[in-house]
């Protein structure tokens, strides 16, 4: 069986640019600075574990208000519809036709996955759907995506996971998936490039790599 398993957030739609815009104001508005770093650290994150971290190193912020403004804003950037990435659709198309299981592994909570899934018309192109709700333990560790593997009876050895950040990418890694990277906001370095089978530059060339690989 075909398997391949997607990360949203900067492989699927380009809103992780967007997302940190919303970051960004919040945290103006609520009057604390250097929020780059919280950015950085928190990408991929499920929300219980953005709140952790949010706790531990920024113990007289209220959080829940910091979220709650954080998702307004990033709903107001959206409103004029989803930003695809390059190659989305087309690579979706092909592997529904191609017979392939897909299935999603988002640390967004699943109100605002299904949202940008509808938004873009996708809902249907995915066979299984985990968000971090789902979760105990979000990326790196491995949990969601050995949730997803199981949602569409895949085994993960013999399986794809396409990737953009850091955490997601040990967290595939750590399932044990062939992990393709489409860098995002974060660029491949060393440690990356040891967890993963292949860098491509955008959705288009994990089509073509995934082809080739058929053939093989």
């Amino acid at each position: 069986m075909k398997a391949i398993i997607f990360d949203m957030d900067g492989v699927i739609f380009d809103t992780e640019r967007v997302g940190d815009q919303a970051w960004r104001q919040a945290a103006e508005e609520m009057g604390f600075a250097q929020i780059d770093d919280a950015i950085s650290q928190c990408r991929g994150l499920n929300r219980a574990d953005t709140k952790t971290f949010f706790e531990g190193k920024y113990p007289d912020l209220d959080y829940l208000a910091f979220h709650k403004r954080n998702h307004e804003i990033m709903n107001q950037l959206l409103a004029d519809g989803m930003p695809v990435k390059t190659g989305a659709v087309e690579l979706l198309h092909w592997l529904r036709q191609e017979e392939w299981r897909v299935a999603l592994a988002t640390s967004t909570g699943r109100e605002s996955t299904m949202h940008h899934l509808e938004a873009a018309h996708m809902t249907d192109l995915f066979d299984a759907i985990i968000t971090g709700e789902q979760v105990e333990h979000g990326k790196p560790d491995p949990e969601i995506y050995e949730m997803a593997c199981d949602a569409i009876g895949a085994t993960a050895g013999l399986s794809f996971a396409v990737e953009d950040s850091p955490n997601g990418i040990r967290s595939a890694a750590a399932a044990n998936l062939r992990v393709i990277m489409v860098p995002d906001l974060v660029k491949p370095n060393l440690e990356l490039r040891e967890l993963v089978v292949t860098v491509q530059e955008n959705l288009l060339g994990v089509q073509k790599f995934l082809e080739k690989f058929g053939e093989v």
